[in-house]
């Protein structure tokens, strides 16, 4: 059986994104007990790209490169008439490299004809359809609820990251319960790897928070915290945020500009892995502040790199860290100063929270991203053995 696993353009400054997708491209490349299977890796490569590469054994096929004519004339005719060709890019692919089954480890939309695994990271635009990019800007909130409407109900198994997303799933696109499977995030492949002190870093304490600029990433708490931190506290530690732009930064910059915190808060930019590496092992602690869930990557990695948490009380985050983390509401920053405040002064509560870590992170430490999944593909390759490769109605 041969499975198509969709990376699409992936580049290391998606964040968490990224992180993850890598992760699973190591946990296939590392799993040995998958005898009678064959996975081929998909991406958009561009079309200067070959058709197909391969690298550490393993194929990676350009989708773009794929029925380029067709594809322009489909798109034309879908955005003309509503109506499409059958054959786009990946039931071509399908044909031509006899895919049995995709597994799309991110949230995409196509016109597949073929069995596919489907991941859901989250339903912000449901949970939260007030900010803006789930509802005006850039991915809108149409386009989210097509896309889910469209593959959710065809897809032959959902993945979600835990109960709490599985919960959100079922309760806002109703389908049978054993569809949906649970699958942990994993600890990201840079945790095992080498660190390196950052340059900008000074020796002050900080915090610090891997985050994208979007609204929902919340930045604006964490400047209302440190200003309320000075003025009860007495207390300036540094905030180190990293995490590429996605509209909010220059918003965030002005308060930062406007509140008088540039010696404070720093911006870093994308970040390599060892430099980020040695801001979770060397942080008073981060803060998570986001207020989407169900679940997120980053506290996964401050766990397995024993980095004390701060985080919003969301369901999914109190299912993933249970009593390991410091919770707060995500709108009421006085909650998040006392937080602060005591893994700044309290040196046997950082310690208290770090023992904690050291047994959870040893959970984490032995999830396997990719062992439900292949649980799935053991399970459909006894349904694909009811038809020949060559079936046609």
């Amino acid at each position: 059986m041969k499975v198509g696993v969709f990376l699409g353009n992936f580049r290391p400054e998606d964040g968490g994104a990224s992180s993850l997708l890598l992760t699973i491209r190591n946990e296939i490349n590392a799993s040995d007990d998958m005898k009678g299977v064959e996975f081929v890796f998909l991406y958009s490569g561009g079309l200067k790209k070959s058709y197909n590469t391969f690298f550490d054994g393993n194929c990676y096929i350009n989708y773009t490169k794929v029925g380029v004519i067709r594809h322009i004339i489909s798109k034309t005719l879908q955005k003309l008439f509503q109506v499409s060709y059958k054959d786009t890019r990946l039931n071509l692919i399908a044909k031509k490299e006899n895919i049995d089954l995709f597994w799309f480890p991110q949230p995409v939309k196509f016109d597949v004809k073929y069995p596919y695994i489907y991941t859901v990271w989250d339903l912000g635009h449901r949970r939260t359809p007030y900010f803006p990019e789930v509802s005006r800007s850039g991915w809108l909130w149409e386009d989210r609820e097509d896309m889910y409407q469209t593959m959710l109900y065809r897809a032959s198994f959902v993945i979600t990251g835990n109960e709490e997303g599985k919960k959100e799933i079922l309760e806002n696109y109703p389908m049978p319960a054993s569809k949906v499977r649970i699958s942990e995030f994993p600890v990201a492949s840079f945790c095992r790897g080498e660190e390196k002190k950052p340059d900008f870093i000074k020796e002050d304490p900080y915090f610090f928070y891997p985050a994208q600029f979007w609204p929902h990433k919340n930045h604006i708490t964490i400047l209302d915290a440190l200003e309320l931190l000075a003025e009860k506290y007495d207390t300036n530690p540094i905030v180190y945020l990293t995490g590429s732009d996605k509209g909010n930064r220059k918003y965030i910059a002005s308060e930062i500009k406007r509140r008088g915190l540039e010696n404070q808060v720093i911006f870093t930019g994308f970040v390599s892995d060892e430099n980020l590496k040695y801001l979770y092992t060397h942080a008073v602690g981060m803060i998570f502040a986001s207020l989407m869930g169900p679940n997120n990557m980053p506290p996964i990695e401050a766990t397995y790199l024993q980095c004390p948490i701060i985080i919003t009380d969301l369901d999914g985050h109190k299912e993933q860290l249970g009593d390991t983390a410091l919770y707060f509401n995500g709108y009421k920053p006085e909650e998040l100063v006392e937080h602060m405040n005591a893994l700044l002064s309290d040196t046997s509560i950082r310690n208290a929270i770090i023992e904690k870590e050291k047994k959870l992170g040893q959970r984490f430490d032995k999830i396997n991203y990719f062992a439900e999944i292949k649980k799935i593909i053991k399970d459909f390759s006894l349904i694909r053995r009811t038809w020949g490769n060559d079936f046609v109605i």
